[in-house]
């Protein structure tokens, strides 16, 4: 009765989490069989890596035009139309699954989907629920979503080892058909604004900036592609973006409200730290894995174990964080997250090969618990500081200056390893000794990056705690 009763009371929770599950689950399915789908299809690896590829590429597209779909159609209509385009095109996926080209289809497909669910979940989440219990809902939403990439790979492993592809992705078709069953009926509805207007040469200029910059990344890690195709592709980009940005800006209704992040303070400040802890985030997944493999002389699976830890800790620990956050406590606890980020990273850099496996552990769970107690938080407090028909807006930014900036720092570290491990070998440095220098030197690079946010971290928590004692004035009062 008491399970009746709290999926009753979080029936909007459950709608919002079951779609979203579904897609990171299956995402992080697909990440994992790049070589059996090689051999199943017969293809080139390059071209098997387009299978990752052209989703992160749609979605990243996508994101920053959602504000201009949910203009059109409302959060709610929006959050449905990319349910249904991940169902429906899975269903496909599934039919024609033995034909490369629909499955690379599907994934572009998937990619807009993803667009319009991601930046959406949790602005819905947080139409549905007061101030005073975001911080929690954040937690579970961030729980379910760490466990989710734990699990694909292992489900995306079964399928395959039976020669079962179209499974994986026929069954996303129940989740996105009972995440959108209960989106009708407990989500409610709002009028859409219709104040943007439609620029054609806006979209395009975004677009084609957006594009040429993650295709400069992508193409940079190929050896098949000249460099100078890539750098080309990156400096295009950035013009492209910056004239965006600067034709936007004098439009009464732009296509993105650059203007919150001067109006808004605490939203510009919480960004600026989500997206440090994100850069961190991905170049830690780029760095640690070599510095297990290439330093620490660990298997394939017991280097991929050693994240179990973080992915534990990060779920329990974003759920403590949440519910400190509600409370209204002091958010010195988010410093101390970013610290124990910072630290463990440090740490990485002093390890010899010979150091034991429960260390190795001990600092992944210490980066999980840093995580937890700081990355989700900082993100109730980003959306918590803006208007509530500014937060999808907010949204979509926050997640595709995130995805840009952590994509050209993993970038930068793939470069500086590349180079600084060769010129210590032509220095007369073995090439593992050559490697682990690099790996270290990266290390301490962003354990400094993590580090330099404890300032904005600090004027964050002094706002909100003057935001906190204001509003108990006016309660008293």
């Amino acid at each position: 009765m008491m399970i009746v009763e709290a999926v009753k009371k979080h029936s909007v929770l459950f709608a919002i989490l079951i779609g979203a599950f579904s897609l990171v689950l299956t995402n992080s399915a697909f990440n994992v069989l790049l070589p059996s789908l090689v051999k199943l299809y017969g293809i080139s690896a390059s071209l098997s890596g387009w299978i990752i590829s052209l989703y992160a590429l749609a979605m990243t597209l996508t994101m920053p035009l959602t504000a201009l779909v949910v203009d059109r159609f409302g959060r709610k209509r929006t959050y449905m139309l990319g349910l249904f385009m991940y169902g429906i095109f899975s269903a496909l996926g599934g039919l024609f699954s033995t034909y490369i080209t629909v499955v690379l289809f599907v994934r572009v497909m998937h990619g807009v989907a993803a667009g319009l669910l991601i930046p959406l979940s949790l602005v819905l989440l947080f139409d549905h629920y007061e101030e005073q219990l975001r911080g929690r809902i954040v937690g579970v939403w961030g729980m379910l979503l760490t466990i989710a990439p734990a699990i694909g790979p292992t489900l995306g492993g079964v399928f395959m080892q039976f020669g079962k592809l179209p499974m994986l992705l026929w069954v996303n078709v129940p989740f996105a058909l009972l995440s959108l069953l209960l989106c009708q009926t407990q989500i409610q509805s709002y009028a859409p604004a219709r104040r943007k207007p439609i620029h054609l040469s806006g979209i395009l200029l975004l677009v084609a900036g957006i594009a040429a910059l993650c295709l400069g990344i992508q193409f940079f890690s190929s050896d098949s592609i000249p460099r100078g195709v890539s750098i080309g592709l990156l400096l295009l980009g950035i013009l492209l973006l910056a004239t965006s940005v600067w034709k936007e800006k004098g439009k009464q209704e732009p296509l993105i409200r650059y203007g919150m992040l001067r109006r808004h303070a605490m939203f510009t400040a919480s960004l600026t730290v989500s997206a440090i802890m994100d850069v961190v985030m991905f170049g830690v997944l780029f760095v640690l894995p070599l510095m297990f493999q290439e330093v620490l002389a660990l298997s394939p699976s017991v280097a991929g174990a050693m994240f179990v830890p973080v992915a534990i800790c990060t779920s329990l620990f974003g759920w403590i964080g949440g519910r400190w956050v509600d409370t209204g406590r002091s958010l010195g606890y988010i410093a101390w997250g970013i610290v124990l980020m910072a630290c463990s990273v440090w740490a990485f850099a002093f390890v010899s090969p010979s150091v034991s496996i429960l260390i190795v552990v001990a600092l992944m769970a210490m980066r999980g618990i840093g995580n937890g107690l700081s990355d989700m938080t900082m993100t109730t407090i980003g959306l918590n500081a803006l208007p509530e028909e500014d937060m999808h807006e907010g949204s979509a930014m926050s997640n595709t200056l995130q995805r840009l900036l952590s994509s050209l720092g993993v970038l930068l570290l793939a470069v500086y390893y590349d180079m600084r491990s060769q010129s210590l070998i032509l220095t007369g440095e073995l090439a593992q000794t050559a490697k682990r220098i690099a790996l270290q030197e990266e290390c301490m690079a962003l354990g400094c990056l993590m580090a330099a946010s404890l300032p904005l971290v600090y004027y964050i928590s002094k706002k909100r705690g003057e935001s906190v004692a204001r509003n108990g004035e006016a309660t008293a009062a």
